[in-house]
């Protein structure tokens, strides 16, 4: 006798929904865990791609020579993991870049760099060795690490006006050389070449001043900019980013333009009073920088002559081939004069005038009319003071110098010999 046992479709059915639902289960098991993993794994390659970038910035802070083209380096070795690093020049500065990249994911680091400058150890005046003393008259004021010439520093007389000091120098004195610390090589050369041969080449790098009134470009792009023979007016505009305006002419900024990050080439560069921004400024025969105005850090003013070959212009127009900063108006960044002439004359480079105030750097291989404020760093050839009708050679009258307004460290142009500093992280 057979017995014949029936099982109901329903607990069939019931069996395999049981069976593919562990099996979704397991595989959505397996897919998290694999997830999860590779989650891991990209968010550790991202956090590493950031730290391999710090270490790209901090080994184009030591390296010395400019780069033409992105170079490899070999810090990283993960596979499928690279880091690559570039450092050009940018106006007075110098813009370093790395590029770190884990698989498909790409980390881009960009810094403005200069020198380091350190208030407690580096020189809050340094004055080249011409074999003349340095006189202080008025209510002049010098604090910090003061490096003068064998003959030291003393008190003058212009005017019926002595020096109301009650000391000298409030710091230390040592003494100086008989040349400014030197300038870094690539600096010179780059601004020659901005002032003599850089052009936009690329119709696609051409910005339109005429129709935009905001234009904006990344660091991590190809520079742009806009090239002209006439003179410009930059007015009712905000620009920034990677971009240079170059004219053959002159240049005036309005204080209706809002200008940040950019670099300005032209003979002459006038700023009209009130003007706000951050932005840089090579010229070959003067700048005007005018009333209130306020640039913030790090802006560059640098005016470079080449005596040797340039046919210098008449000395008579007023503020030529020096570069002028009216009263009332503060600056932070770096100013520079740089000439090839070697023979000193009685012309005035740079003039800051009373009430006026620079928080940075201040290099000048010419002569320096101080009668305002400078916070941080002073290096010249000479000091000035044109009163009364005569010219006083190595005098400061109510000029201020000090280095206890501004950050312990901060950076300035590139010096050579000295250490690097990131001024500012670019976008």
């Amino acid at each position: 006798m057979k017995i014949k046992f029936k099982i109901k479709s329903g607990a069939l059915q019931f069996t395999v929904f049981i069976a593919v639902l562990i099996a979704l289960l397991l595989a959505g098991l397996i897919l998290y865990a694999y997830t999860f993993i590779y989650m891991k794994e990209q968010s550790k390659g991202a956090i590493e791609n950031i730290q391999l970038a710090d270490l790209g910035i901090q080994t184009l802070l030591e390296q010395n020579n400019l780069s033409t083209d992105t170079s490899q380096l070999d810090f990283s070795k993960k596979q499928h993991q690279s880091i690559s690093a570039h450092l050009s020049q940018w106006g007075i500065f110098q813009k370093g870049i790395t590029i770190t990249q884990y698989r498909k994911k790409k980390f881009t680091k960009t810094a403005l760099i200069g020198s380091l400058i350190n208030t407690e150890t580096s020189p809050t005046l340094f004055l080249q060795e011409t074999h003349n003393a340095l006189s202080l008259v008025g209510n002049t004021k010098i604090t910090g690490n003061a490096y003068l010439p064998h003959q030291g520093v003393n008190s003058g007389y212009i005017a019926g006006n002595s020096y109301y000091g009650s000391q000298l120098i409030y710091g230390e004195e040592k003494k100086s050389t008989a040349n400014l610390p030197a300038v870094d090589k690539n600096l010179v050369t780059s601004v020659t070449y901005y002032l003599k041969d850089f052009k936009i080449q690329r119709q696609e790098d051409f910005i339109n001043l005429n129709s935009n009134i905001k234009i904006t470009n990344s660091f991590k792009n190809q520079t742009k900019g806009f090239y002209s023979i006439d003179p410009l007016i930059i007015a009712n505009k905000i620009i920034s980013g990677n971009i240079i305006i170059k004219s053959e002419s002159a240049i005036k900024v309005m204080k209706t333009a809002f200008l940040t990050d950019l670099i300005l080439i032209a003979p002459i560069v006038e700023i009209e009073d009130g003007t706000t921004g951050n932005f840089q400024v090579i010229a070959s025969k003067k700048i005007v920088l005018g009333k209130n105005c306020n640039l913030r850090y790090p802006s560059a003013l640098m005016l470079y002559q080449n005596n040797k070959t340039d046919q210098q212009e008449n000395t008579n127009i007023p503020f030529n081939n020096q570069i002028f900063m009216d009263t009332g108006t503060q600056f932070k960044g770096t100013i520079c004069y740089q000439q090839t002439k070697e023979t000193p004359d009685f012309q005035t480079q740079i003039v800051l005038e009373k009430d006026a105030k620079i928080m940075g750097q201040v290099y000048c291989n010419g002569n320096f009319e101080l009668r305002g404020t400078v916070s941080g760093s002073v290096y010249t050839k000479q000091f000035m003071a044109n009163q009364s009708g005569s010219i006083f050679v190595n005098h400061i009258y109510n000029g201020t110098i000090e280095n206890e307004g501004i950050p312990a460290i901060y950076g300035g142009m590139p010096l050579e010999q000295e250490p690097k500093a990131v001024l500012k992280w670019l976008y």
